[in-house]
């Protein structure tokens, strides 16, 4: 993801086209598990937030709809059926992983590397190694597509209908669930290819800022601290206040899944070539208000897709590995360290 706008296509290096045929092959995920000598205490992290005898089980529960109140006082979006979410039975913090774009929304792409194939590989491994430290994981798209069903693809909405409808259903998934925090994954990419390394976003504008703030920390400390201790030297840039990440005509607006309840109008779905009545507008209906996360969140974009040298560590196992022990841990000890 680009930092100033979705990215979808660099023109440098191997540059790869949504709907190209096949994603671009990405390592396959580890076996090796999260050991005490691989990192450290990850299990008695844990432990702190479940409870020690409990083993996820591998069954499933159904979850409601969300039922978010809207208080910005424009009719809230249409909600969508979660009905058959299901997250894993257990006392363990239930974590909501992200990992971004999906469908025809592929994110950067250049040399060899698609975004949201990464992002999803990415996830994959995270979820392994928080499941196997005993946390309950869900992630917000298990395929290509996107987090809504069915988004893609022929007499579907697409552009920005679609994409609004897609991160709207991961913001409902986790609040449905009741997940303590909610992890977006990314990868960055800018038309400038000396740009490099790993930052983490979190939104001030929230009333658990705070904590936005610790998680998004945890996070970037811990991953540039698990990558130097695998031998990989990277860009730190720190930890960003996302809370006006772009500004229009003096309006702020932050990261859609970080940021606080938004209100759309009509005009301006359809300036960008929306579809009002996808989004949920009645007949004459004016504006629609989103939902916002309910719990701390944090958005890591790990390495430039459009940086050869990140490139690089992005295709290479050891790193994705390192990239994902240290997500882990930002979030373990940010989970371990908040009162239950």
């Amino acid at each position: 993801m680009s930092r100033h706008a979705l990215w979808p296509l660099l023109a440098v290096g191997v540059l790869l086209i949504a709907g190209s045929g096949d994603p671009a092959p990405l390592p396959s995920a580890s076996a090796s598990s999260l050991t005490p000598a691989s990192v450290t205490d990850s299990a008695s992290l844990a432990a702190s937030s479940r409870n020690p005898s409990a083993t996820p089980t591998g069954a499933v529960i159904a979850i409601a709809p969300p039922t978010t109140p809207n208080t910005s006082g424009a009719a809230k979006v249409a909600t969508l059926d979660l009905t058959r979410v299901v997250v894993p039975p257990g006392d363990g913090a239930l974590v909501v992983i992200d990992p971004g774009h999906g469908g025809d929304e592929i994110g950067a792409a250049a040399f060899g590397i698609v975004e949201k194939d990464s992002n999803l590989e990415m996830g994959r491994r995270v979820e392994r190694l928080l499941t196997q430290a005993g946390y309950r994981v869900l992630l917000t798209r298990h395929d290509a597509g996107r987090a809504v069903g069915g988004v893609d693809g022929a007499g579907q909405p697409q552009g920005f209908s679609a994409q609004r409808r897609d991160l709207q259903a991961r913001i409902d998934l986790a609040n449905a669930a009741g997940a303590s925090v909610f992890v977006s994954l990314h990868s960055n990419g800018l038309n400038d290819p000396s740009a490099s390394g790993i930052e983490t976003y979190y939104n001030a504008a929230r009333p658990f800022s705070t904590y936005n703030r610790l998680l998004a920390q945890s996070i970037q400390s811990n991953v540039i601290a698990e990558m130097t201790r695998a031998g990989y030297r990277v860009h730190d840039r720190g930890t960003l206040d996302d809370a006006c990440l772009r500004a229009f005509q003096g309006v702020c607006f932050p990261l859609f899944v970080l940021g606080p309840p938004r209100v759309t109008t009509r005009d301006e779905v359809l300036r960008r070539g929306g579809d009002p009545a996808t989004l949920g507008f009645a007949a004459g209906q004016d504006a629609i208000a989103s939902r916002a996360t309910q719990m701390p969140g944090a958005l890591a974009e790990l390495l430039f897709v459009s940086s050869t040298d990140d490139a690089r560590l992005l295709a290479d196992d050891g790193a994705r590995e390192a990239l994902a022990r240290g997500v882990v841990l930002g979030i373990s000890r940010f989970l371990a360290e908040q009162p239950r």
